[in-house]
């Protein structure tokens, strides 16, 4: 039963994120279901907590470990130079709506990054490698398998930095503004640099040493992150914070999410 244990308590993640992101707004005014209390807290949380032990169930429980201690401390690390410095994502600096902070930066944010980061590395590799999970080749290969999943990670930033900046909470301020909806474009290229550093990393390590899953993975299991990545991007449609970022939210979010369930769906899959 054990090796049951972190794809139950995936699912059980995933649930509820769906419940509160997806369902509960789309019902919302018909029928005023109970909600998750905590706000953008505890849901960034409860997904992170989805694809640690979701990645547990494929990875193993090493490549995991590996895999979020590199998240955490490289965007971390990131961060705390972006705040100081204003070189990475352009001039900006985090409030106190996202809690407890560890130098400049909220401790909720290296768990934020750590959270799609996995879905869009799993994302990625369907898309190129035909297989959730894996990397192999040359090192030309890992490059450009570490830029692909940066770039399906920035998609989701695309939709989430107006409105954690702005339309939703000013969980940080953006100093001089910029052009998207008051996100300098610098910022996305850091989103890139910050997470291709992430992938690549990582990827060397797995090219390495091969995951090792702690029980069967099946179309349904890799299905979940693909899930959790779509559910992120319905929550910002269903949201109605803002008309103009649910139309580029299924653009930006959907065109790599449709590419891997089509992927998923064929009959030489993985």
């Amino acid at each position: 039963m054990k090796r049951y244990a972190p794809l139950g308590l995936a699912t059980f993640f995933l649930a509820i994120f769906v419940y509160q992101g997806v369902v509960r707004a789309l019902l919302y005014p018909l029928i005023a279901l109970p909600g998750v209390p905590g706000g953008v807290h505890v849901l960034t949380l409860i997904l992170m907590l989805f694809s640690f032990f979701h990645a547990w169930h494929t990875l193993g429980w090493r490549h995991t470990l590996v895999f979020f201690a590199l998240s955490a401390v490289i965007s971390w690390g990131f961060e705390q130079v972006g705040v100081e410095t204003g070189l990475i994502y352009g001039p900006y600096h985090y409030t106190e709506a996202l809690g407890i902070k560890l130098g400049h930066v909220p401790l909720l944010i290296p768990l934020a990054w750590f959270m799609m980061i996995y879905p869009s590395y799993v994302i990625a590799n369907l898309i190129a490698e035909g297989r959730p999970t894996g990397s192999r080749g040359s090192l030309g290969r890992m490059v450009w398998l570490a830029f692909l999943s940066g770039m399906i990670m920035t998609a989701w930033d695309l939709v989430m930095d107006p409105l954690l900046s702005g339309v939703l909470m000013k969980a940080w301020i953006w100093e001089h503004g910029g052009p998207y909806f008051g996100v300098p474009v610098q910022n996305f290229v850091g989103w890139l640099l910050t997470t291709f550093t992430v992938y690549l990393l990582y990827r060397l390590f797995e090219r390495a040493v091969a995951p090792r899953p702690i029980d069967s993975v099946t179309v349904t299991i890799v299905a979940m992150p693909l899930v959790a990545y779509g559910a992120m991007m319905l929550s910002y449609m269903v949201s109605g914070l803002s008309e103009a970022l649910s139309v580029i939210a299924p653009f930006a979010m959907g065109l790599p999410l449709a590419a891997a369930f089509d992927r998923l769906s064929r009959p030489d899959r993985f």
